[in-house]
């Protein structure tokens, strides 16, 4: 517990670094994007990964040398990666799963992504403002579902989750959004209220999704990343799917 307390402590220092005080974020994601297309490849047992590494590797490098774009570029390039992606992998020996297991890889974490690593380039105390609601949603469900829990969210996926727990991380998270953007001043209230509220939704949702993944693969942890954590997947699964609906509300909003 006291190493898992220690590594999350340094993981959430490192990010409020680079994301409220550098212009690394768009690097940084782009190495957890890469981590990810690996570690899902594994538990997806996907025959090569090296077309869905290489490939992705090649568009962040030119996204970060050319510079990254909108949503034009956005859609441009992930029709280009799926489409190569699926010529490549033409020639496996099960084309049609490897194809499928492919996208739902490019689907999952790279477009969701590349779309977080936008935004980071313009707007980066954004992309933290969002991890500070994702930690808070964890935190109080946690917390909340510990003493209070009764009635399991999802009983097949993960045991520990209640809907108590549910609830009470959707009013901390909201709690957190109004204290920390009267400090920080991030955002107009509304908007910061309306993205802790998307997020406090969704990041229980991304953690499920990733549950059914490595339940499916028979394993606890997706892989190595942080210790204490287990791998990218487990430390980034709710960020995968609550930071680009937090994203698409500010947008609407703003």
């Amino acid at each position: 517990m006291l190493k898992r307390t220690l590594w999350g402590s340094i993981y959430a220092v490192a990010l409020t670094g680079i994301f409220g005080f550098s212009t690394l974020g768009p690097y940084v994601l782009g190495i957890f994007l890469m981590l990810l297309i690996n570690e899902l490849s594994n538990l997806k047992q996907v025959e090569s990964k090296l077309p869905l590494l290489l490939l992705g590797g090649v568009l962040l490098i030119t996204g970060g040398i050319i510079g990254w774009g909108g949503t034009k570029e956005l859609i441009i390039g992930t029709l280009l990666y799926l489409l190569l992606c699926a010529f490549i992998l033409l020639s496996a020996k099960n084309p049609a799963q490897e194809i499928t297991k492919s996208f739902f890889i490019i689907a999952y974490v790279f477009l969701p992504l590349l779309y977080c690593i936008q935004i980071t380039t313009v707007f980066p105390k954004l992309i933290l403002f969002i991890f500070v609601l994702i930690w808070s949603s964890d935190s109080f469900a946690y917390a909340v579902g510990r003493y209070f829990g009764k009635r399991p969210l999802a009983p097949m996926l993960s045991p520990k989750k209640t809907i108590e727990g549910f609830l009470g991380g959707i009013l901390g998270t909201i709690s957190v959004a109004l204290i920390t953007n009267h400090f920080w001043n991030v955002l107009p209230l509304p908007i910061g209220v309306s993205l802790a509220f998307g997020v406090s939704i969704t990041a229980p949702m991304g953690d499920l999704l990733a549950s059914a993944l490595k339940r499916e693969a028979n394993v606890k942890d997706s892989g190595m990343f942080l210790p204490g954590h287990g791998g990218a997947l487990d430390r980034l699964d709710s960020f995968i799917t609550a930071a680009p609906l937090a994203i698409i509300i500010y947008q609407y909003l703003s």
